[in-house]
């Protein structure tokens, strides 16, 4: 049986996970001016990428960190990061892309 306070911390950890995600998108196309450039790179890389090189790449990249931000902690499995790890991981994946896409902005504008 499911607890409430479990199906609570996974409802809010993955509307963070689709916010963030959403700022990180917002910001690339933001860098890179075109949205089906975008699209075209970041479902790539969430949906292909990603899924093929999960054990070669670390689990510190934006996705996976943000897949801690909503699965409950396994006994079964070894949970590499808490979900409060991964909210800052991801939180950081996107103020970095957020402060990257302002300054390029600004530079293209003057």
């Amino acid at each position: 049986m499911i607890e409430i306070d479990t199906m609570i911390r996974t409802l809010v950890g993955a509307t963070g996970y689709l916010t963030l995600t959403t700022l990180l998108s917002a910001a690339v196309g933001a860098l890179l001016r075109r949205t089906t450039p975008t699209l075209v790179i970041l479902l790539g890389y969430y949906f292909i990428v990603s899924p093929l090189s999960r054990d070669i790449l670390p689990n510190y990249f934006p996705d996976t960190a943000g897949f801690y931000m909503y699965m409950p902690p396994s006994s079964n499995e070894i949970n590499i990061l808490t979900p409060l790890q991964g909210t800052g991981i991801l939180m950081l994946w996107s103020l970095i892309f957020i402060t990257v896409a302002i300054v390029f902005y600004r530079k293209r504008d003057a």
